[in-house]
């Protein structure tokens, strides 16, 4: 996304308002690759060994039952994904001869994609929804929801596993992440924002804090409160230390800083 700014950019509030409705689908969409990193998240994320996070035999247990849903889950996306990339190339060629897109296009209808999918992670987070592999089973199930604009049910997924949450393990700032995500697209700014910051307030999560805190200042200005997003677009565009910089984030609030600068200008 450009930083630049156009003058359609500064031409109205509504121009403005535009563009922040814009950033929170960009965090939603930034869901997917949290969500897709789960699986890797296990193996190599935040120095965790498999061996001491999954080391007692109830969790081992779920873990290979949860594997088994993930396994699913991600060959039925995989092939819809592929297919609907492959129609894409197909529009978009100057070859009239261009090959017709294959795999299993998704219908839209989420139970006629998904339906056993869906059943197979409600079935293991009704069986148990303490252990980490629910919390993934979760957060997978939720970006499905996600998927198809159903915020109540995504809402639901995650608030089962919430309370088993533990602050500082690495999985707590997925949830919460995900969880403010479902209540932006609520428009209830103020859950998303305590979610948010229920991440911030973390020293283990600190890998996390500059993308709540961007997502935080969205969620300040869509309510009208522009001192406290502009301090907190501000505090991220002047971070510049590696080791603990998201330079994702930082970019986005400069951007977003420029936008409420001609904003409040207007």
């Amino acid at each position: 996304m450009t930083t630049k700014l156009t003058k359609e950019d500064v031409k109205s509030p509504d121009q403005v308002t535009k563009t922040l409705r814009q950033g929170f689908i960009w965090t939603t969409t930034h869901s997917n690759m949290v969500i897709g990193a789960v699986a890797l998240f296990v193996v190599v994320g935040v120095g965790i060994s498999i061996f001491g996070y999954f080391s007692n035999k109830k969790e081992m247990t779920q873990q290979e039952k949860y594997f088994v849903l993930e396994k699913n889950y991600t060959e039925v996306k995989r092939g819809f994904d592929e297919a609907a990339r492959a129609e894409l190339l197909a529009a978009q060629s100057k070859d009239k001869k261009a090959p017709t897109p294959t795999g299993k296009k998704a219908s839209g209808d989420m139970q006629t994609d998904y339906g056993t999918v869906i059943a197979g992670f409600e079935a293991f987070l009704n069986e148990d929804s303490s252990s980490k592999a629910a919390q993934m089973a979760a957060l997978n199930l939720s970006d499905i929801y996600l998927t198809y604009k159903k915020n109540d049910e995504a809402l639901g997924v995650l608030q089962k596993v919430e309370k088993g949450l533990d602050k500082d393990d690495a999985l707590t700032s997925l949830v919460w992440m995900q969880m403010g995500n479902v209540l932006a697209n609520k428009n209830d700014c103020n859950g998303a924002v305590e979610k948010w910051e229920n991440i911030t307030k973390v020293k283990s999560l600190a890998f996390a804090h500059d993308e709540a805190k961007l997502r935080m200042g969205l969620c300040f200005e869509s309510m009208n409160d522009l001192a406290k997003a502009e301090t907190i677009y501000t505090e991220l565009s002047g971070k510049q230390d590696p080791a603990t910089t998201n330079f994702a984030a930082s970019r986005e609030a400069q951007k977003y800083l420029r936008l409420l600068k001609a904003k409040k200008n207007l």
